[in-house]
């Protein structure tokens, strides 16, 4: 458990699997969303640039030790802090694996052109269209458009 909610770690074989499903290299910009700690920004890192936010202090610090020690400080960066107060406009693609619904984020994707990536068995937005669903194993990776209506909540 964090100060924000509960972390859970990504399965980085089956999130680097869907990363080169999905084409990651042609994105300028990979943002993870509640980057724990920092390898899911990493993995993305192999293939664009890459930022990851976290807002607890020892993720963030753990994350900066997997860039170092990955040696992937020319391609990702952490920042400290809550990506609900960020500018999250500029990435073409922003990758979550919630704990709880993102009604919050969703109000700020409303004009994005990018997609939203979200990991792991989870509940769907109510305002953006599913593009994508695929899976690895157990796992599952869901792609979001903003400006789509969810047709399956419906």
């Amino acid at each position: 458990m964090t100060s924000r909610g509960a972390w859970a770690a990504s399965r980085i074989a089956h999130v680097h699997y869907f990363f080169k499903r999905l084409g990651l290299e042609k994105d300028r910009l990979f943002i993870d969303l509640g980057s724990g700690d920092g390898l899911v920004a990493c993995v993305a890192g192999l293939f664009t640039r890459s930022i990851g936010i976290e807002a607890d202090p020892d993720l963030c610090r753990t994350a900066l030790e997997a860039i170092r020690s990955l040696r992937m400080n020319h391609r990702v960066e952490i920042i400290c802090g809550d990506y609900l107060t960020m500018n999250l406009q500029r990435a073409d693609c922003l990758y979550l694996y919630p704990d709880k619904p993102f009604m919050p984020l969703e109000a700020l994707l409303t004009s994005w052109p990018g997609r939203l990536l979200v990991y792991g068995p989870h509940i769907p937005p109510k305002h953006l269209g599913s593009e994508l669903n695929l899976q690895c194993g157990r796992e599952r990776l869901q792609v979001y458009r903003p400006g789509t209506a969810n047709h399956s909540l419906q």
